[in-house]
């Protein structure tokens, strides 16, 4: 995704400069036969030119809009994989019980929670000010992640303080569960992390096991090469091993944690459907080859309009308009295939990264990795 203060160079050219000089080279060759060979036939009413100019702006406004409109939604079914990865690895977190000796004990018998974040929520803590890092969530205007920040907790006062006091008589402590990272919770949230980039990989059509050997075991990584869709393996490696680690405590409470899990993995196969429907069905031909051809003819006519009242600067005209309209033609066909690993691709990388360090912080990891930064303009 082009996200630079301007616009390359490079990437303006390699978009526009070979069909620019093709037609400044046909305008000048007009001109050159106009005015030195007294060729006056070759001027045409302007009238004409002009009707198909307005004709070709509103089909290249269509199909802009259009392609506009599925890089948006591939834009925003990434956002929801956000979503939908940060609210799984919570309740896989907080849903997923212990062993079953855990589950009968009391709180003072508990393991102390991995995660820093989990103990706070279940063990009293002293306030104070905390260091923040950019985790690529938040980007400025230009795609750069922001930098560390701190993030002070309020004051209370007496009187707030008062408010939170639980009275000691009559309290009866019940068990807290669900406070210790489970090696299965770990493995799942895991395993999302592995499926997001699995799903990167899948629609730029790349070898997805190199990201995902940090994510599963060897044994599971061998089963997952003999899958065509890696991505929905990976879901249904999931619901396996929900449904087996739910099996072990069962019950009524047991069986709506799995439902509300279960809405989780439906969101994401959602997701992975929507993509792959984007990726494999492109724009209808006609509304893609109509536009391009009408632009060419468009400028091709151009000079023949102009000729008779610009002269000698018909090729530089030509190049003012013929760039524009060639830019607008080379960006609708860009936008509109926005899993191609192009300069308007959706940054799938960095938002893989995102989730990344999101799940792994909460899984109370402190090696985390940085987030992507743009490179020369482009964030991937």
């Amino acid at each position: 995704m082009i996200v630079g203060k301007t616009l390359s160079w490079h990437i303006v050219l390699k978009y526009t400069g070979r069909p620019v000089v093709v037609h400044v080279l046909m305008a000048t060759a007009v001109v050159i036969a106009y005015s030195k060979f007294s060729l006056t036939f070759l001027a045409v009413p302007a009238l004409p030119v002009t009707v198909l100019a307005a004709t070709v702006g509103i089909l290249l406004t269509f199909r802009n809009n259009s392609a506009y409109d599925r890089w948006w939604e591939a834009r925003t079914l990434w956002g929801s994989l956000v979503n939908t990865s940060r609210t799984f690895a919570r309740q896989v977190l907080t849903f997923l019980p212990g062993s079953l000796s855990n589950e009968a004990s009391t709180m003072s018998s508990m393991p102390r929670a991995t995660s820093r974040l989990l103990r706070t929520a279940v063990e009293a803590s002293p306030h104070g000010g905390t260091l923040g890092v950019s985790d690529g969530a938040v980007r400025d205007r230009f795609g750069k992640a922001r930098g560390a920040f701190i993030a002070p907790h309020s004051l209370m006062d007496h009187a707030s303080l008062e408010v939170l006091k639980v009275p000691e008589e009559g309290r009866v402590d019940t068990p807290v569960l669900f406070e210790s990272i489970t090696t299965d919770a770990r493995e799942l949230v895991y395993a999302q992390i592995g499926f997001v980039n699995a799903l990167r990989c899948h629609l730029r059509r790349q070898d997805p096991f190199p990201s995902l050997q940090p994510f599963f075991h060897p044994s599971v990584l061998e089963a997952l090469r003999e899958e065509q869709n890696v991505p929905t393996a990976i879901v249904v490696w999931m619901s396996a091993r929900l449904r087996r680690v739910l099996s072990e405590a069962p019950g009524v409470e047991s069986m709506l944690r799995l439902t509300i899990l279960n809405n989780s993995l439906t969101d994401l196969m959602n997701i992975l459907g929507a993509c792959e429907r984007i990726k494999n069905t492109p724009i209808p031909r006609q509304y893609d080859v109509l536009p391009h051809a009408m632009v060419r003819a468009y400028l091709a006519l151009l000079p023949l309009g102009v000729v008779a009242e610009l002269g000698i600067l018909t090729p530089f005209v030509t190049a003012i308009i013929a760039f524009l309209f060639i830019a607008m033609d080379a960006v609708g066909r860009d936008v509109e295939a926005p899993f191609e690993d192009g300069y308007s691709d959706i940054p799938m990388t960095a938002l893989a990264r995102t989730i990344e360090i999101n799940l792994r912080q909460m899984l109370g990891e402190t090696e985390l990795p940085p987030p992507l930064q743009p490179e020369n303009g482009l964030l991937y």
